[in-house]
């Protein structure tokens, strides 16, 4: 079993909204926060979704909750979550079912 990484260990996460302006106002508070890098973006260049973060884990966590307490209409709001690998159709890569 490996171990969990430190919380002071950098991941990657994706920062998602619904609307492209949430995540670019997000994108300009994020500037300021030297905890957060900005890795890339995923979207029409003029509208993007999704945003690719490197941070530790408490700093992913300390975004979660802020978007949870921001308030916002579901369709608003922000939603951060570790960035995994895809796999097809979510089978273990041991290929046990």
């Amino acid at each position: 079993m490996m171990p969990l990484p430190s919380a002071a260990a950098r991941q990657r996460y994706l920062v998602h909204a619904a609307r492209a302006a949430q995540l670019v106002h997000f994108l300009v508070c994020a500037r300021d926060d030297a905890d957060i890098v900005v890795l890339d973006l995923i979207g029409p260049r003029d509208a993007p979704h999704t945003a690719v973060l490197e941070l530790d884990h408490a700093t992913a966590q300390r975004l979660q909750q802020q978007f949870r307490d921001s308030g916002a209409a579901p369709d608003l709001q922000l939603t951060i979550e570790p960035d995994r690998p895809l796999s097809l159709f979510d089978v273990p890569s041991s290929g046990t079912r």
